[in-house]
């Protein structure tokens, strides 16, 4: 059983040496990755080849649309809006609210991080607020090192909550639960992390004398994410988070008493001063992103839900579904509903009233594309080798009750459950729920996404839970929150916030700061799902 898990995680071995090791571009290493799946597939687990080939055909296009589609669509708007000098006097009007550096630290890394988080991911967060802060006159390495650990909490539901649906794609659980069980990691762990936010710029003495803005800044985004993810679901769970602490953060600045702000060393309160708050700026240069928060509510509603999402007779136009390997598996894409095309809708029609024509956004699409390319690659591997691991003999149509492929009668279980047969010999159930975090914490390193440790971790935490006697949502969800401490650390997340920072080269002396935070955080995350699992149970959907 063991040697038969340690050949099921070659892929794994393949993107853990060339990614964080070799330090190798992502989509080599992942296509490299995928020929190896796929070889191991049906060279050593006996796999026939056709099935093979097309489960990794459905798991490449899924990872186009809806999964790269979002970030897509949502750097083609900041792109747009950065061309035309809109996401300058966003930027602008958000710097020039405070001088006292810890609460700018909150207000940009934490909350515009967050927002950033939400619509797109793909490294927004950390780099944008990151470049924000060093114009602010913050030291490229603080800047890097204040936007990797604020860019925590909203992870699991960025990218309006893309981690969370690949999640419930992969392991077949309900999304509603998932959101619900990841919510409540998250929001204690935001809360937390408010305040290694500006202890990672200032220490226990600058926490002291800022407690004030960190409670409203924390506890407006945590439980704003915890209310969304429980009642409404995960889509909107960090945007609206975002944009209530947003809110209530610039409020607070505002009415707080005057105190003396908190400089960096050396620094005068007439060198730091702001220049102006233009509030007219500030809300045009969001109006896409409201208007994205609008229409994702208008498609999503118990009343329209069913319309967008091609259920409703006479609407099944709004879905694309069709037959590759697997009859009980349809390949599904909500073309209209999806985050993506809404997003680029929101850009067209905010477009005449910032005064952009429509050709500039037209030239960004096609930058925007040539940009992602090596994006677009590696998620598709990454999903195209999750749908091969994940894949199991007989498939049995669900209308004739025959087999697809495979025999009836004789099961081949799939290289994941090969996986999780091997840790439930070796692992304790007691000690397990502690345990799970690491997977998702590995994942994010070798892939520096946690929709794609998701994608290759989901279903293995699933069948552990099942095989120990444990709940599936709470380990998948535990996966899913252990995947934020790998984002402070991995290779991708550094990269970016290095050359965000100009600090190119210099990614290790990064690495090593925000090592710091990353432990502590797993440990906290172990010690919840433990909790979870065994103290109060009752707290797990």
């Amino acid at each position: 059983m063991v040697p038969g898990a340690l050949v099921a995680s070659l892929p794994l071995f393949v993107l853990l040496i060339g990614i964080p090791l070799l330090m190798k571009p992502a989509y080599k290493v992942a296509i490299v990755a995928w020929a190896v799946t796929v070889l191991a597939a049906i060279l050593l687990f006996g796999f026939p080849a056709q099935v093979t080939l097309l489960a990794a055909l459905q798991g490449g296009l899924t990872g186009i649309f809806p999964i790269m589609y979002i970030p897509f669509g949502a750097l083609v708007v900041y792109n747009t809006l950065k061309t035309t000098g809109w996401m300058d006097k966003m930027q602008g009007a958000m710097a020039n609210l405070t001088i006292d550096r810890r609460a700018q630290a909150l207000l940009i890394a934490f909350g515009f991080g967050a927002f950033l988080e939400g619509i797109c991911g793909f490294g927004a967060p950390v780099a944008i607020p990151a470049s924000i802060l060093v114009g602010l006159g913050y030291s490229p390495m603080l800047a890097a090192l204040v936007c990797l650990v604020a860019n925590t909490g909203p992870v699991p539901f960025g990218s309006l909550a893309i981690p969370t649906v690949v999640l419930s794609r992969t392991t077949g659980l309900d999304l509603m639960k998932l959101s619900i069980m990841t919510g409540r990691f998250m929001a204690p762990l935001g809360f937390i992390m408010a305040f290694a936010t500006v202890y990672a710029m200032s220490k226990a003495k600058g926490v002291k004398g800022s407690l004030g803005c960190i409670l409203v800044t924390g506890l407006s985004f945590s439980l704003t994410q915890l209310l969304v993810s429980n009642l409404l679901g995960p889509e909107l769970a960090t945007i609206l988070g975002a944009l209530v602490c947003l809110t209530a953060t610039v409020v607070y600045l505002k009415y707080q008493r005057k105190v003396e702000p908190w400089l960096f060393e050396g620094e005068t309160v007439i060198e730091s001063k702001p220049t102006g708050f233009r509030p007219k700026e500030l809300f045009l240069s969001w109006l896409p992103y409201l208007l994205l928060t609008v229409i994702v509510i208008a498609v999503n509603l118990p009343s329209t839900m069913k319309l967008f999402n091609g259920s409703a007779d006479g609407w099944h136009f709004m879905l694309f579904k069709t037959e590759i390997y697997n009859p009980g598996k349809l390949y599904t894409f909500t073309w209209l509903q999806t985050p993506g095309t809404i997003m680029l809708l929101s850009g067209l029609i905010a477009c005449p009233f910032l005064g952009i024509n429509y050709g500039t956004f037209g030239q960004q699409v096609g930058k925007t594309f040539k940009q992602m390319i090596p994006s677009f690659i590696a998620v598709a591997c990454i999903l195209s080798i999750s749908e091969v691991m994940n894949m199991g003999l007989p498939i049995i149509d669900p209308k004739t009750k025959l087999a697809v492929w495979g025999v009836l009668g004789t099961k081949q279980i799939s290289m994941v459950a090969t996986l999780a047969n091997g840790i439930i010999s070796v692992v304790d159930r007691q000690v397990y729920p502690a345990l799970a975090p690491i997977f998702g914490t590995i994942g994010v390193i070798l892939t520096g996404s946690n929709t794609s440790a998701n994608a290759l971790f989901g279903n293995l935490q699933k069948l552990t839970a099942q095989g120990m006697g444990l709940s599936e949502i709470l380990m998948a969800s535990a996966g899913s929150a252990g995947s934020v401490a790998g984002k402070m650390i991995s290779p991708q997340s550094i990269v970016i916030a290095a050359a965000a920072v100009g600090l190119a080269g210099k990614e290790g002396l990064i690495m090593r700061q925000t090592i710091k935070y990353t432990i502590p955080f797993l440990i906290l995350v172990g010690l919840m799902s433990w909790g979870f699992a065994f103290v109060f149970p009752g707290l797990v959907p």
